[in-house]
């Protein structure tokens, strides 16, 4: 029997065709629809990661392990943001953890695609995603974003703690990226400008054309510098959206 929260995609082509399976235990929940036709390069496939009651109840232990085969393209979705509750007054010692660990073999493409975390207030949540890359034709993009919170019901880093740690490796055990994400005590203030915070990661062939297309863009922008004293109007076009990028190495 399946512990609580845990579960399990594996894409693999058997006989020229994709054979996709999936498993999951309550209160995560993973449905895999058709995904389309075939690519020039990849068999496609998609997995959502759900959960019961539409989010993580405070406590809660989410575990994912996810096998993606040579020559699958698997899109890892959320259906809507990740929210995660407030504690109980009976848990409040206890945290929330969701942790996805992933093996991209050769000349496969992971794209992990969720919609953001938003923290409810008081919320503790610890995050974890690591990926191992099978060689150098492996590929993946993984996206971590965030919201602020709540903020229609005025929440705006109201949440205690969120922690969330991304890693590329490969399977030599040598990291290639190490991201690593602390908001705890006292941060609110200093985040007040900001109503969401992502980070984006592509590595591998399959989508060096769109890590360039980053570069490029990049280097056609002037960044503004950041004022964190200057007057903040959530609606303001002028505070705009500030963002730039860091090369991992020559794919990347």
């Amino acid at each position: 029997m399946s512990l609580p929260g845990t579960g399990n995609i594996d894409c693999q082509i058997v006989a020229g065709q994709l054979q996709q399976s999936v498993s999951s235990a309550y209160p995560l929940k993973i449905i895999a629809p058709h995904a389309g036709p075939e690519l020039a390069d990849f068999h496609p496939a998609v997995s959502y990661l759900m959960s019961y009651g539409g989010g993580i109840v405070h406590g809660d232990r989410i575990h994912v392990n996810v096998r993606v085969g040579s020559k699958c393209a698997l899109v890892l979705l959320t259906q809507g943001s990740t929210k995660v509750f407030r504690p109980q007054l009976r848990a409040a010692s206890e945290q929330t953890y969701q942790t996805i660990i992933i093996d991209v073999e050769p000349d496969a493409l992971l794209c992990l695609l969720p919609d953001p975390v938003t923290c409810f207030k008081d919320a503790m949540y610890n995050q974890r995603q690591s990926v191992s890359l099978h060689g150098p034709t492996a590929s993946v993009v993984l996206l971590d974003w965030m919201t602020s919170g709540r903020m229609s019901r005025g929440e705006r880093w109201a949440f205690a703690k969120y922690f969330s740690v991304n890693v590329i490796k490969t399977t030599s055990e040598r990291i290639i990226v190490r991201d690593a994400l602390l908001l705890q005590d006292n941060f609110a203030k200093r985040m007040e400008p900001i109503d969401a915070f992502a980070l984006i990661l592509i590595l591998g062939p399959a989508v060096a054309d769109v890590a360039q297309t980053f570069r490029e863009e990049h280097k056609a922008q002037r960044i503004k510098p950041f004022r964190p004293n200057a007057t903040h109007d959530h609606a303001s076009e002028e505070q705009g959206i500030l963002w730039s990028v860091s090369e991992i190495e020559e794919h990347g």
